[in-house]
């Protein structure tokens, strides 16, 4: 998917698997030791991403 797309035609569900897939990805790059001097703010931006997903999956379950 091309994320310029038109905004209307995003799935957001597709954009949550998209992201997950690109926190998972950077969480494994890290724990191989990829980007030392810069990881602390990596892994903070992980942990974000986490944390985005997980509201916006529970948001969907309270719906």
């Amino acid at each position: 998917m091309n994320i310029m797309q038109d905004h209307n035609s995003i799935n957001p569900e597709d954009l949550i698997v998209k992201l997950d897939q690109d926190r998972a990805w950077l969480l494994e790059n890290l724990d191989k030791g990829k980007w030392s001097e810069i990881r602390i703010e990596l892994a903070d931006l992980e942990r974000k991403i986490s944390k985005l997903i997980i509201r916006v999956q529970e948001s969907k379950i309270d719906t």
